[in-house]
């Protein structure tokens, strides 16, 4: 990281004395006369997190001018810690406040999450879906980190196997290494605006393939796929029997009217992630 890095991530800090402490004190298990660690990383789960669009986004910035005469636009990048004009509106924060004051939320929530919540997400999908969802069709998570592992963990078993895109969002790869999922890829077509390379999914799926996993809008492509491709999409996954978990966390950062969901075709075999503007994240799961 070097000096454009708080132009698209906060500071991390540490406490460098607590980091001294930490070091002196693991020296001194492995070779002072102590135990010795009997647990590791992932290295695996590692490699394939360690390729991410901040890193991207890092080297890109380490090569413009650094003569100061102009300024740098990160336009991938809206975090509002370091950008005020991202700032959460004052109603949602008031309604957090509010929820707070009650009394009525100082409990363990069920793992769905909270009733009049998942009906909120319900309401606010359905106006652009022609098969409407109900509120037990709406699984709420902590961020779609957390909405990525419970569909990987859900769907694994032994000697299961999980399609993923040339270029997908690193976490995809990070969770199904950990649940012990093989990954399979499939091809984009860089020609046809990233449109996925259908025959490629049919010749790598089987009737271990537990799952396939798209992107709409693409992360890191950017592309938005038309009505006619995922059509065609929805298509060939009925035909294969697979799952589809349609990752459309970007919907709300497109201009116009679009049908992006596959909820619209394929609203029997289908996990749907998504992130809704209140609160943050979540996790749609519809399917039989």
């Amino acid at each position: 990281m070097g000096q454009y890095t708080n132009l698209f991530v906060p500071s991390f800090e540490t406490d460098q004395d607590e980091e001294v402490e930490r070091k002196t004190e693991m020296q001194m298990l492995n070779g002072g006369g102590g135990g010795v660690w009997r647990f590791k990383g992932n290295k695996a789960a590692k490699e394939a997190a360690s390729v991410s669009m901040k890193g991207i986004l890092s080297r890109l910035f380490e090569n413009c001018s650094r003569d100061g005469k102009k300024t740098i636009l990160p336009l991938g990048h809206c975090d509002p810690i370091v950008y005020p004009c991202f700032k959460t509106s004052a109603e949602a924060e008031e309604a957090v406040a509010e929820s707070l004051r009650s009394g009525a939320a100082n409990s363990y929530a069920p793992g769905v999450g909270i009733l009049p919540a998942r009906r909120a997400v319900a309401n606010y999908l359905n106006s652009d879906l022609p098969h409407k969802l109900k509120s037990d069709d709406i699984f709420m998570t902590i961020g779609c980190c957390q909405g990525i592992e419970t569909m990987i963990q859900v769907l694994s078993s032994p000697k299961s196997n999980i399609l993923l895109s040339s270029l997908v969002y690193p976490l995809y790869h990070s969770y199904a290494i950990h649940d012990l999922v093989e990954i399979r890829k499939y091809e984009l077509l860089p020609d046809q605006d990233w449109e996925i390379d259908l025959q490629s999914v049919e010749a790598i799926a089987d009737h271990n393939t537990v799952a396939m996993v798209i992107c709409n809008p693409h992360n890191p492509c950017g592309n938005v796929y038309t009505y006619h491709h995922l059509k065609k999409v929805a298509e060939m996954a009925r035909k294969l029997g697979i799952m589809v978990i349609s990752d459309e966390v970007f919907k709300e950062t497109i201009y116009g009217r679009i049908q992006l969901s596959l909820w619209g075709y394929l609203h029997r075999l289908f996990l749907w992630l998504h992130s809704v503007p209140f609160p943050r994240g979540g996790l749609s799961l519809a399917g039989e």
